[in-house]
């Protein structure tokens, strides 16, 4: 097996400091292996088979939920951030939805059960369910309360009734979270600590943010806030720590790849008396691969968003955007061979030591030729090559897995890969044919022929619940070498690539380090583009969403900042932990001219386990990215500098949220022209969205509701109708008004733009917003790809 490292020079990677690291690394390469075994199923399931549907439900739904969670915690901004219970009325209905009871909660545990093999006695899951009732019920009370109050805040009634309320709920979650981390089965009871822990964040963030307004004392304010603090950091580090309990525990689990009521597309290859054996290392793998990477998605995901609670520290009413560095892999399919069919030479061939975030843009994947008397007749592969950049980086480079080179190549196949975000593969012995697909699931390329029998194995990561989009994207390919099967006489085995692992990242990774204008924007340190001195890239400690940096002396990192598409000011704030007393360099350079400052960081550590509460801010200079820049990072001190994150945030007046209420809709283009209902543009087509001087017609006034649970708007023109995303001909979507539907194409994001203009994206295809072609009396509104120009821009003025 050969593996070519051909890494940007600055890059210096490391294993992290803990003593299993190479066996498992924590939180580092985790994938679903919910896959998807028939389109019109839409079940994930660990072993993507058709005949095992039903195996491993629990955990397939299991992950989809986490997902939809996280994804709407990722997106949330205002006003949902801004309304007392906005964060646990966007969550709440995929805790408690449309199934009865506590079946999500009876799910999470049915699901880690299955991942490490351990059981929840009767007694431990029925207190813990009689709990989440409880729970449950003083959360419902609590949001009528918290809506009351928001639709009138000065009412005293409302006041008196959601502080009461608070205490309440506060009370019940209090006492029920040990019997969500109850011994022995902290374990299999983590998903729905870490879920339980995640309302609980919220509603204290509630009480810091509105409790004065609430009529509480500041006194009681402040204990709560010292509470929302201690909780955060106690549930963090009770989760990582239970985490990776659980990994070293899945580690030890008995792999049987003769179980073929689990494992059915190993039958009845494992049962080969030659190659058999070489089926246990891959299964072996997949067992703690399976809880590694289905726990990152339901724990340790959620645990990364945990500090943007904290509203003293984010005060920004529009929210963070925050990026999750972590890759993921999903199952590993095939067998390796005599020289390498062990978990740890998987480990290292399939999953990347710490290193800055790669994008993938191309795979090749060489086909070799089939050669005399070989039994085996399907294509064989001898080389997969995966051509990477770094965040803001144009140089590449390659990094492949071989075979020995025993057979001419006689195909090869490039595939672009830049928006791979699921894929498949058929398989026998060995895979021996994958189809890529895109986000939406529209094929990109196929490679290999068919063979029938024809087992297609669906394995990419799960989309959230109710999403058509796929929620990762491909990053990197590694592959194993093995021996095709002789049988017959006058056969023989011949080298080739036989054991295939993908690894994914999280769609929150931006392909570049564009700041909001509005948000404050969080940048990984991993999205560096190269390391200087003496700095490497550790594994993260779990609760980071990633890995991280480290700095010795004289160790830098830089980080590629595009040019802000509203130019304005962001004060730049760094969330780092530090060994001793120390200090950092905080240098912006752009085309050699650099300004830079020097910043003293107190201790935060004094031995290699980093805690939630190991990681503090120190704020830097004001930026103003008005071009392409560089931010560097160096330690110019003494000791050990990790870089978890650099924030960006905006230090002009935020502009006002968008409430409900009567509006104008007007064009950036002229600041005058306004949208109206300017009725149909072709026979028998719909009433469609033009530009008009304004003369207070009802047809140009439009009311924005907002819902919480979805953070979006519907938009109704108050001569009748609805905005509604439409496609007019193929590849030309308009703005249409339309009766009501129960459709995303009338959900909208409005989204600031800077400077008291918006954004109005659609739900149903977020990649394109409204846009004026031209402020021309007629002209009509249509929709295309987001381009952040000015015919996008528009301002809604309250009538």
């Amino acid at each position: 097996m050969n593996q070519n490292y051909n890494n940007n020079e600055y890059e210096i990677l490391d294993n992290g400091n803990r003593s299993y690291q190479t066996k498992y690394p924590f939180a580092q390469a985790p994938g679903s292996e919910c896959q998807k075994p028939n389109a019109k199923d839409g079940i994930y399931t660990p072993v993507g088979r058709v005949d095992t549907v039903l195996q491993n439900i629990d955990i397939g739904l299991s992950v989809r939920t986490a997902l939809s969670i996280l994804q709407m915690l990722l997106s949330v901004s205002f006003p949902a951030l801004g309304r007392a219970a906005g964060l646990i009325n966007i969550i709440f209905g995929f805790l408690w939805g449309t199934l009865a009871g506590q079946s999500v909660w009876e799910r999470f545990m049915k699901a880690v059960e299955s991942l490490v093999n351990q059981k929840i006695t009767d007694a431990v899951r029925a207190k813990a369910i009689s709990e989440l009732e409880g729970v449950q019920n003083a959360l419902e009370l609590y949001q009528e309360a918290a809506d009351d109050w928001n639709e009138n805040p000065d009412d005293a009634s409302n006041k008196e009734r959601v502080r009461r309320q608070f205490t309440s709920t506060n009370t019940i979650i209090e006492y029920a979270m040990p019997s969500f981390r109850v011994p022995t089965f902290e374990v299999p009871l983590l998903t729905v600590c870490a879920q339980a822990a995640n309302l609980h964040l919220q509603l204290l963030r509630d009480a810091v943010k509105f409790g004065n307004e609430w009529g509480m004392p500041s006194e009681e304010v402040e204990d709560l806030y010292t509470r929302l603090t201690r909780r955060t950091a106690e549930y963090t580090d009770y989760c990582v720590t239970t985490y990776d309990k659980g990994l070293k525990g899945a580690y030890n689990l008995a792999p049987n790849p003769t179980d073929y009521n689990k494992y059915p597309y190993l039958n009845p290859y494992s049962r080969d008396p030659i190659y058999g054996k070489y089926y246990t290392a891959p299964v072996d793998w997949n067992l703690f691969n399976d809880f590694r990477r289905d726990m990152t998605i339901m724990v340790l995901d959620i645990v990364a968003v945990w500090p943007t609670y904290n509203p003293r520290i984010y005060t920004n009413p529009y929210g963070v955007q925050v990026e999750l560095s972590r890759e993921v892999y999903s199952t590993v399919y095939g067998r390796g061979g005599s020289d390498n069919s062990s978990v740890e030479a998987i480990e290292s061939q399939i999953v990347r030591p710490p290193h800055l975030v790669t994008e993938l843009t191309t795979l090749k994947i060489e086909q070799g030729a089939t050669l005399d008397m070989e039994q085996i007749q399907y294509p064989k592969y001898m080389k997969v090559t995966n051509t990477l950049h770094y965040i803001g980086s144009s140089s590449t480079w390659e990094q492949s897995s071989s075979a020995i080179p025993i057979r001419p190549i006689t195909q090869i196949h490039t595939i672009p890969a830049n928006n791979i975000g699921n894929l498949s593969l058929s398989q026998l012995e060995v895979p021996y044919r994958f189809s890529f697909y895109n986000q939406d699931n529209a094929l990109i390329a196929e490679v290999g022929s068919e063979s029938p029998p024809n087992n297609v194995t669906w394995n990419g990561i799960p989309r959230a619940e109710d999403s058509d989009q796929n929620s990762h994207h491909l990053s990197y390919v590694g592959a194993l070498s093995t021996q095709s099967s002789a049988g017959f006489p006058g056969t023989y085995p011949t080298e080739l690539l036989g054991e295939w692992g993908f690894g994914w990242l999280h769609n929150s990774l931006t392909p570049a380090n564009r700041i909001d204008p509005s948000k404050i924007t969080q940048i990984p340190a991993v999205k560096g583009f190269g390391l200087g001195g003496s700095a490497t890239v550790i594994s993260g400690p779990g609760s980071t969403g990633g890995d991280v940096v480290q700095l010795q002396r004289w160790g830098h990192v830089k980080i590629a900042i595009p040019a802000a598409r509203n130019i304005q000011p962001y004060r730049v704030r760094i969330r780092y932990a530090s060994s001793q007393a120390s200090t950092l360099r905080v240098i912006r350079w752009r085309g050699g001219v650099y300004q830079h400052a020097y910043y003293n960081v107190p201790q935060t550590y004094t031995n290699s386990l980093l805690t939630y509460n190991t990681f503090k801010y120190v704020d830097s200079f004001a930026i103003t990215p008005d071009t392409s820049i560089e931010v560097w990072l160096e330690n110019t001190g003494g000791g050990t500098i990790i870089i978890d994150k650099i924030e960006f945030i905006p230090t002009t007046p935020t502009p006002e949220p968008v409430v409900d209420g009567i509006y104008q809709i007007v064009t950036a283009l002229n600041n005058s022209s306004v949208a109206e209902n300017g009725g149909p543009t072709t026979r028998g087509g719909p009433d469609q969205v033009k530009l008009s001087p304004f003369y207070n017609s009802t047809d140009q006034k439009w009311e924005f509701i907002y819902d919480s649970n979805e953070d979006v708007y519907t938009i109704r023109n108050l001569a009748g109708g609805f905005l509604t995303y439409f496609m007019l001909n193929p590849g030309y979507p308009v703005l249409a008004i339309r009766p009501q539907w129960a459709t995303e194409n009338q959900k909208w994001i409005v989204e600031p733009a800077g400077n008291g203009y918006y954004y109005l994206r659609s739900k149903s295809v977020p990649t394109e917003a409204a846009f004026a072609p031209n402020a021309a009396d007629g002209s009509v509104v249509r929709m295309s790809a987001v381009d952040f120009s000015t015919n996008q821009k528009f301002k809604l003025n309250k009538l």
